[in-house]
């Protein structure tokens, strides 16, 4: 491939697009940039629009995590067209010039503290969503003692990225010309990607011990447990990576980091991108969600139950499906004491009640047809409330 120099004075040349690794490192970049932009905004449109709910932390963390994925691509980009990744550090210097290391070597360090920041606000964002659905104290608890978790882990993690070399400018010192020194950077990267499968593994097994109590059909169980568990592929993205940072050469990071660092590029996107994955039916609801043909039972039962309850009603948090969101309430209702007489007691449970209605239009030139909404009606002892989607 023919090149022209950069500068016709110092006969370095532009750097090529010449080997498989750039170019799969720049598609990656591109699917990376293009396919989680796209799944947030269609969250964002299932939430506002069909929804009709407002917009709460785990949609803004979500939104946070994206805005670093775009960072960490374009951080790819420099290193690509500027540094001379995948090219041998040793070749860099000669054939494109001193100015390619250093911009290499300024994105090698700004790249742990903005994926630090894009794991812990996707995190977050996971987290913010088990409270919603799952509002009740246990799982609240569960929550915060997980993301404090994720929170210190991240914040050292940021911290150490910032002080592992001595003066920061150590890190992009490639001549050796700056007094200082630096920490073993690759077992930085080891520590922080195997504290991370940790942390992945305790989010995504956090709530499917509650999906599991939920007395729903069996159907419906297994459709929450593969709603929860899609963040497994995330997982499996974290643990290949964490085998491929060993081979990465600190003394010629150019040359041996593609796949590390093209991985970790993926692992963000598929984390951001699985985390809008359960807010995706309303845009579905043809497909997925019921249709005029369906007639459900007009009376159905979600709770949360402790198992080997001896009440003969068991004791529960009500379980309530909104339209197409899904929700965990604590609600209270009045039952009857076993032998009382009628006497009140209180349980931690509710009746829901499903309902559908038509709204037919007359205007035959709309070309629409009838839609189907449906209600969810709460029966407690303190009255009756019915809420459409």
């Amino acid at each position: 491939m023919v090149t022209t120099p950069s500068n016709p004075n110092d006969g370095y040349e532009s750097i090529p697009i010449q080997n498989a690794g750039q170019f799969w490192m720049i598609v990656t970049c591109v699917f990376t940039m293009v396919i989680p932009t796209a799944l947030v905004a269609m969250r964002f449109v299932a939430r506002s629009r069909f929804s009709n709910a407002s917009l709460d932390a785990s949609d803004w963390c979500i939104a946070t995590a994206l805005l670093f994925v775009l960072a960490l691509c374009i951080v790819d980009f420099f290193m690509v067209f500027r540094g001379g990744f995948t090219f041998d550090l040793k070749d860099i210097a000669v054939r494109f010039g001193p100015d390619a290391l250093d911009t290499f070597f300024r994105c090698m360090a700004a790249w742990p503290l903005l994926w630090n920041c894009c794991v812990l606000t996707s995190k977050l964002s996971v987290l913010a969503m088990y409270q919603t659905l799952m509002p009740i104290p246990r799982m609240k608890l569960a929550v915060r003692v997980v993301g404090g978790f994720v929170i210190a882990y991240n914040f050292f993690g940021f911290i150490t990225g910032l002080v592992i070399c001595q003066p920061y400018e150590k890190n992009y010192d490639w001549a050796g010309v700056v007094k200082g020194k630096c920490g073993d950077v690759k077992l930085y990267y080891e520590w922080l990607s195997a504290i991370n499968v940790v942390s992945d593994v305790i989010v995504l097994l956090l709530p499917l011990p509650f999906v599991y109590n939920l007395q729903l059909q069996l159907r419906k169980k297994i459709v929450l447990f593969a709603m929860f568990s899609v963040g497994f592929i995330t997982c499996a993205v974290t643990i290949y990576r964490q085998t491929l940072l060993p081979s990465l050469d600190a003394t010629n990071p150019t040359g041996t980091g593609l796949l590390a660092f093209l991985f970790s590029t993926v692992e963000i996107g598929v984390a951001v991108s699985l985390a809008c994955v359960p807010f995706l039916r309303p845009l579905f609801r043809g497909t997925f969600g019921s249709s005029n043909r369906s007639h459900p039972s007009p009376e159905s039962a979600y709770s949360y139950s402790k198992k080997g309850s001896g009440s003969s009603k068991p004791r529960s948090q009500g379980f309530n499906e909104l339209g197409s969101d899904i929700q965990l309430s604590p609600v209270v209702i009045i039952g009857n004491k076993p032998g009382g007489g009628g006497a009140a007691t209180q349980q931690q449970a509710l009746n829901v009640q499903t309902s559908w209605i038509d709204e037919r239009h007359d205007d035959p030139e709309s070309g629409r047809l009838p839609r189907q909404q449906t209600g969810v009606r709460f029966k407690s002892a303190w009255g009756t409330c019915v809420l459409w989607g």
